[in-house]
Order: C-alpha cells, then sequence, then structure tokens
C-alpha cells in the first residue's frame, strides 16, 4: 500500500532544502578554512587537477593502468597532506568534504533503486502528522495495551470478565489491522467514558499508517464544525479547509472519536449520513467510538445513519470500570 502522493512530494521537497543547506555549509566551510589556512586552498587544488588528469586518462583509452596507479598514488599523498594541514589548525579532517544528515544515502533518500531508512522514517511521521494523532501515536500502541488494568471478576451482567471481553475486543482490532485490505467491516466502539476506545484507535491507525495507509482521526464536535465552516464558508482559507474535509471522505481509514457528544441537529445528522455512505460506496473503512448504547445511537441519529452502522459495522461493546482512574492509582502506589 503507498502513501498519499502529497506525502511523497513534501518529502522531496525536504530532501531538496537539504541537499541545498550541505551545499552552502560546505561552501562556508571551504572559504572559512582557506581565508586560515591558504596552503590547504593549494593543497585542494592539486587534487581536483588530479582528478582531471585521471578523467581524461580514463577516457583516452589504451593500456593506462600505471599512469592512473603512479596518480592514485599523488592523489593519496596529496589527500594526506590536507588532512595533516587540516588538524594542525585545528580542523576536522572532513571539513572541505560535503557532510551528510544520512551518511546511508548520501541525502538522496535512496539507496540503489530502494527507498532509503531515513526517507521511511519521514514518511510515517509526515502520516502520523496528517492523522492528527503524532501525539498519542508516541506511546500508544497494541504492544502498550494492557489489559491488567481490566478486573478478571467475572461480570454479573455479562457473564464473563472484563479482562477476557477486552482481550476478545482486542483480537479483533489486531484481525481487522491485519485484514485491512479485504474485510468490508467497519466498527463501532461504544460503551462508557475511559474504557480504552479512543486507545485502541490509535492503536489500529498506528499500525495502519506503517503499513502505508491513509489514517485520519478527528472528534465528531471537530468534523461537523468543519463542515459547517466549509459549507457557509465561515473560513480565512478556504483551500486549506476544503482539503481536510476532503480528506474525511477519502482517506483509508476515518476514526470518528466521542460521536453523541456534539449537539444533534438536523444538519448533523445529515452530513453524519453523507460521509458514512460515501465512505461505504467508495469502500472505505471508518472507526467510530461512542458513549452512547446502540438504542441511543439509533434514538438520537436517523435511521438512515443507525441503518448504515448496523448493517456495514461491527459493532463492539467496552465493558468494566474506568481503566484511566485505575492506571492513576497504579502510578501513585
Amino acid at each position: 500500500m503507498a502513501y498519499d502522493a502529497e506525502l511523497y512530494r513534501e518529502i522531496e521537497a525536504e530532501y531538496e532544502d537539504i541537499r541545498r543547506q550541505n551545499e552552502v555549509d560546505l561552501a562556508e566551510r571551504r572559504e572559512r578554512v582557506f581565508k586560515n589556512v591558504p596552503e590547504a586552498f593549494d593543497v585542494d587544488n592539486e587534487i581536483k587537477m588530479l582528478g582531471l588528469k585521471l578523467y581524461k586518462i580514463a577516457l583516452s583509452g589504451g593500456n593506462v593502468q600505471q599512469q592512473v596507479k603512479n596518480l592514485r598514488t599523488q592523489q593519496k599523498q596529496l589527500l594526506s597532506k590536507r588532512d595533516a594541514l587540516l588538524v594542525e589548525n585545528g580542523y576536522a579532517t572532513d571539513e572541505l568534504s560535503e557532510r551528510f544528515l544520512c551518511a546511508k544515502c548520501r541525502d538522496t533518500g535512496a539507496v540503489g533503486t530502494e527507498l532509503c531508512d531515513c526517507y521511511k522514517r519521514k514518511l510515517v511521521l509526515k502520516a502520523y502528522e496528517r492523522s492528527n494523532l503524532s501525539s498519542q501515536l508516541k506511546n500508544q500502541s497494541f504492544k502498550t495495551f494492557d489489559l491488567s488494568l481490566y478486573s478478571d471478576e467475572q461480570s454479573i451482567d455479562f457473564g464473563i470478565s472484563p479482562r477476557e471481553h477486552m482481550k476478545g475486543i482486542l483480537n479483533t482490532c489486531l484481525g481487522f489491522v491485519n485484514n485491512f485490505g479485504k474485510t468490508d467491516k467497519s466498527l463501532l466502539f461504544w460503551g462508557a467514558p475511559g474504557l480504552g476506545k479512543t486507545f485502541l484507535s490509535t492503536c489500529i491507525a498506528k499500525e495502519l499508517i506503517k503499513k502505508g495507509y491513509s489514517v485520519i482521526y478527528e472528534t465528531a464536535y471537530q468534523t461537523f464544525s468543519m463542515l459547517e465552516e466549509l459549507k457557509f464558508k465561515r473560513t480565512d482559507d478556504y483551500d486549506k479547509l476544503k482539503f481536510k474535509v476532503d480528506k474525511l471522505y477519502t482517506c483509508d481509514l476515518l476514526i470518528l472519536d466521542d460521536l453523541g457528544s456534539e449537539f444533534s441537529t438536523q444538519y448533523t445528522n445529515a452530513a453524519l449520513f453523507d460521509i458514512l455512505n460515501s465512505r461505504l460506496i467508495s469502500g472505505k473503512k471508518t472507526v467510530i467510538n461512542t458513549n452512547l448504547s446502540v438504542a441511543e445511537f439509533e434514538y438520537k441519529y436517523s435511521e438512515r445513519v443507525a441503518s448504515r452502522i448496523i448493517g456495514h459495522f461491527l459493532m463492539l461493546h467496552f465493558i468494566g470500570s474506568d481503566i484511566r482512574l485505575e492506571k492513576s492509582v497504579n502510578d501513585l502506589k
């Protein structure tokens, strides 16, 4: 799965800036050294002239092996002389050479025909930033999701312990990630606040971003606010806002957090249906987090919205006590 083309364009521009700055940095260092150590300038010019001779000899053809060997020896001697001059005057031996942020790719972003690891890291970080989850993604992952925060005592209401129940939800989320390109189901996380709905949403986002999928996280309130601002043109930067709204429809995964907390109107109902329906038609997945029960959800939103949720979302009920409170207590121990 490839990242959005905009991400690649942004990163290519960054590498161009890095290479440009490398050139400026090298020019400034060379000027400074040659001003303070004039002899180094002369030796450096001799090294360049030998380089030109080597190039011309290589092009001339014939038996040039001995000539090349002699010139290589001279070149090596001059390089040693230049290094000695630099060290004697308090400079590093690479002071007259280009320095790179990444020695592996020499700040090109590629090693041969493959993307360098530094380029891949930039892609992931950019995708994190664009998801609106960059701060959470630093510390939240499936590996740090702590099932021990949930009680292992069987619930009278559900006939299973919250820990065992959440283990099943965790496995469902892992399956959702592993089969993201194959499943046609989206996810609805519902239950009381503080049970890990947003945390698990972040875990899903992190893994999918690493796989190259585009992910956007927004609260329901912020989503509907953006839609209203765009519709009524209450913005100073219409193009930027339109770009963000378009991403709500086109990203591979939309995480809509805290749905049900916003003030519900005929407009928000229509907007929610439009987003969900458009994404379903285009085969895009959505994760919805809500504190509403399924019955409350059906009551709050239109029948059209409820039917889309019931028919196309896997509904996962989060149970137990507030794990944020449990974690705070554990941290104090």
